[in-house]
């Protein structure tokens, strides 16, 4: 089998396994479709895995984070001082937790990984549909699933230096 070492744009296509076989436009089209989605895919997992992390990166023994979690019938009553000295119900079941995202965030890692691999496969084919599929769909990816996140400005960094102190 001759592998070309240029980009080439052709229907003709085997994408990662010898089952995946394209000799027209429409089944390149619909491949090239599955692609792009594929990347999109990997994007929105990405920014789960990094959700997930910084999740996880909250201090789990800072106690006014379990106390919001609890009931508010508890502390309606309690002023917020009081709220932040009382402890959480056990330190086993923060380790369960911190250990259930850990494990979650890794399998998740994996499957990053093996997804990322693939559309390097897919590029490494040298068909250019495809490589514009990955291209794009990983850029229509990033652009859908990093809309939101957490970007803050330091409020001084806003205002102008004259008006600074």
């Amino acid at each position: 089998m001759d592998m070309p070492m240029s980009f080439y744009f052709s229907t003709d296509a085997t994408i990662l396994f010898s089952g995946w076989t394209v000799h027209d436009a429409l089944g390149l089209g619909f491949s090239v479709l599955a692609i792009a989605a594929i990347a999109v895919l990997l994007e929105g997992l990405k920014r789960f895995v990094w959700w997930l992390g910084k999740r996880r990166q909250k201090d789990p023994l800072d106690v006014r984070n379990n106390i919001q979690e609890s009931s508010d019938s508890h502390s309606q009553g309690t002023s917020p001082l009081l709220r932040s000295l009382q402890f959480p119900p056990s330190i086993q079941h923060i380790e369960r937790r911190r250990l259930k995202f850990h494990i979650a965030q890794s399998l998740l890692h994996v499957l990053e990984v093996v997804g990322a691999y693939c559309l390097m496969l897919v590029v490494m084919t040298y068909n250019g549909w495809l490589a514009i599929a990955v291209f794009l769909g990983a850029g229509v990816g990033y652009f859908v699933f990093a809309a939101n996140m957490d970007i803050r400005v330091d409020a001084a960094e806003q205002q102008p230096k004259a008006q600074r102190l």
